[in-house]
């Protein structure tokens, strides 16, 4: 799905889309919703996010940058969930099953969620940055959706916490408050002060859960 449609499926939303559905439906992530993802390690205080901005640290790939940010009231924490790169586009409201291959691309830039093996400015785990255009990339912006363990859920349910996997490299979403830019690593400047750098991490362990509450939700 191309982020050029972004607007009007947003605008859709607040039509007809969601008065049809069944009760039990909505309490799914569909493909077209724009999201919020929090990151719930940091007591639900940081949302994904970007402003554009662009990794400039020495031997970084100079994408645009992805944080973790505090402030959610922003257009720049929303992602529209679309199909994986080179798949036929997903039916719009149809509830997205743990194991599909997604893409998230970012409502303001129109980049896509992506990641690759270069490494991270501060913490030294896989970079995790924006990269493309109007929702075209490559399948660096692939992520499988995965239920923490012992879930019995099939489905990506809202509010629930889960993984975000790199398709390409198995490196799972994270982000830790251990790694937050500071005048101090990221200078007077900072256009990211005090948000939570993201990063892909070997483990799925605490440092990688994330959950969707606050967002637009298309249903069928």
């Amino acid at each position: 799905m191309k982020s050029s449609s972004i607007l009007s499926i947003i605008a859709a939303s607040f039509l007809s889309f969601s008065q049809y559905a069944k009760a039990e439906d909505t309490d799914y992530v569909t493909c077209g919703s724009a999201i919020k993802l929090q990151h719930t390690e940091a007591g639900n205080k940081y949302f994904l996010h970007s402003n554009g901005a662009r990794v400039n640290s020495r031997g970084s790939s100079g994408q645009v940058l992805i944080t973790a940010s505090p402030d959610s009231n922003k257009m720049s924490a929303l992602w529209l969930v679309g199909e994986g790169h080179g798949q036929p586009p997903c039916k719009v409201g149809s509830k997205i099953a743990y194991g599909t291959k997604i893409r998230l691309s970012h409502v303001e830039t129109t980049c896509n969620l992506h990641s690759h093996t270069m490494r991270s400015p501060l913490s030294g785990q896989q970079e995790v940055t924006g990269f493309g255009e109007k929702g075209e990339g490559d399948k660096g912006d692939d992520w499988l959706v995965q239920p923490k363990r012992n879930s019995k859920e099939h489905y990506w349910r809202i509010g629930d916490e889960v993984f975000l996997r790199h398709a390409e490299t198995n490196m799972y979403l994270g982000s830790s408050e251990q790694a937050k830019f500071t005048q101090r690593n990221c200078g007077h400047n900072c256009p990211v002060m005090n948000h939570l750098e993201v990063f892909g991490r070997g483990n799925a362990d605490s440092f990688c859960y994330w959950k969707t509450t606050t967002g637009v939700y298309l249903y069928k």
